[in-house]
């Protein structure tokens, strides 16, 4: 009799090391997936940090740009520019012969 009580305690408690060991198998596997999810969204936030940054570079340099095209534009407005182009490209003054003159049309009741 107390050979069959050794023998069920030592069959609990290997059974008890069992349960133990699968436990902590779960849980360092819990760990090591958990440690996984933590390197990912470390990994997309440096790289959202990098794309964040290449996005402002980006809208620096349109804005730069546009400026510096605004700057032209203002200045291809200039009238002094207009008319040195409008001579360039053959236009003339007009002369007292080119100007025509329309009557005005009146309509009447209205």
């Amino acid at each position: 009799m107390k050979n069959l009580k050794k023998l069920k305690k030592k069959e609990k408690s290997k059974s008890g090391n069992f349960t133990l060991s699968t436990g902590m198998i779960i849980i360092i596997a819990i760990s090591i997936v958990l440690s996984l999810v933590y390197v990912r969204i470390k990994v997309e936030e440096i790289s959202l940090g990098y794309e964040i940054s290449r996005n402002k570079k980006k809208t620096e340099d349109l804005l730069k740009e546009n400026r510096t095209l605004n700057s032209e534009f203002m200045k291809l407005q200039a009238p002094e520019k207009l008319e040195a182009s409008a001579i360039e490209l053959g236009f003339k003054f007009p002369t007292q012969q080119d100007i025509i003159y329309i009557e005005e049309n009146r309509v009447v009741g209205k």
